[in-house]
């Protein structure tokens, strides 16, 4: 596999404990601000936190970072807690959004993959039949959905976005079914949004019987990360050719985005940046690491993406303001987010070997 060499130096192991010590004591001090809301994002350090009593999409990612919390703790307290906010997350179930998948994957899913807590087994077992039930046969997917800004023709499009966690709910049992329905809404994600060379469309519209990707292939740094970890996700379950795919998207990021904070779009130069996909990005690339014969380059590609991040401004005493998020009608911004934090807790943990990769 060529892969651009790193120039940057990959992170130190003592940069990343301090990191994730940081990124601990952050939590807590979300939590004593946000109560029994979820945390959606804080435009900064002075700002108040935007608050969603049930969540939204995010919402799974803020019960996901406790659950990787009490992994790593083995601390009771903390187990209750992601409990508690995952038991929150259970009027989502029906919700008309393949967003839930990542709701309950990361919600539900990591406690159960982690930790086997029971609760958390109950629900993402409810999550994974309830997905398999909204699979389209006549589409050979599951569709983006009307709910949550999926609009009236969100029953035909389909979104990048959960499909690593679509493929890992449907995998937790080793259920030939399910394992069978991924491999079809893996499928389906490469007719419709896989472009040349490695670069992937995050959204796809089902026109007169046939796809059309949505936005230009690689465009959007976020929606490139995000078929990374599908693809990362997909080679392990499915191996080849899927692992020969994932290895062109993981180049193309390289050869895309080098090592620096991507932009959040490449056709706009003097547009934010957005340092959570790097964060994603280099899990992915970790996942991957595992699987192919020259893995250790993958790996330092992926520290040196980590240590862009924890070597920057965007970070701060354990505050990640790197998830590029439409805030207003007028625009995107970087802000703190429980997704941005909770991709680079996760790729921490990683590059520490305190967390598997594949199990994201």
């Amino acid at each position: 596999m060529n892969v651009v060499q790193a120039w940057q130096e990959p992170l130190r192991l003592d940069e990343a404990y301090r990191a994730i010590a940081a990124i601990l004591r952050r939590m807590d001090q979300i939590q004593a601000s946000c109560a029994e809301g979820f945390p959606l994002y804080c435009t900064g350090a002075d700002s108040h936190w935007k608050v969603s009593a049930g969540g939204s999409w995010l919402g799974g990612f803020w019960s996901g970072l406790w659950w990787l919390r009490a992994h790593r703790s083995a601390f009771q307290g903390d187990r209750l807690q992601a409990r508690l906010i995952t038991e929150r997350l259970r009027d989502k179930l029906e919700s008309a959004t393949h967003h839930r998948s990542l709701i309950f994957h990361y919600g539900a899913g990591l406690g159960s993959c982690l930790l086997d807590d029971h609760r958390a087994n109950e629900l993402a077992e409810q999550a994974a039949q309830q997905l398999a039930r909204a699979f389209d046969p006549l589409l050979g997917c599951i569709a983006l959905g009307r709910d949550m800004g999926g609009g009236e023709e969100g029953d035909l499009r389909l979104s990048i976005d959960p499909l690593a966690a679509t493929l890992q709910l449907f995998a937790r049992r080793a259920d030939p079914r399910l394992l069978s329905l991924g491999r079809q809404q893996l499928q389906a994600s490469f007719r419709a949004c896989a472009g040349d060379g490695g670069a992937w469309s995050s959204l796809a519209c089902h026109e007169n019987g046939q796809w059309r990707a949505g936005d230009r292939p690689g465009n959007w740094s976020r929606g490139q990360a995000w078929a990374l970890l599908g693809l990362s996700v997909g080679a392990r379950l499915y191996g080849a050719p899927y692992r020969q795919d994932a290895e062109r998207a993981c180049e193309y990021w390289l050869r895309s985005r080098g090592l620096a904070a991507p932009l959040n779009r490449l056709s706009e130069p003097r547009g934010p940046d957005d340092p959570c996909a790097a964060a994603m990005a280099s899990l992915a690339l970790q996942g991957l690491a595992t699987q192919v014969p020259d893995g250790e380059v993958l790996h330092q590609q992926a520290g040196a993406q980590l240590a862009t991040i924890i070597r920057s401004g965007d970070f701060h005493e354990g505050r990640f303001v790197g998830h590029c998020y439409r805030v207003s009608a007028a625009g995107e911004q970087k802000v703190e987010s429980a997704c941005g934090s909770f991709f680079l807790l996760a790729a921490l943990l990683a590059w520490t070997g305190e967390l598997d990769p594949g199990v994201i």
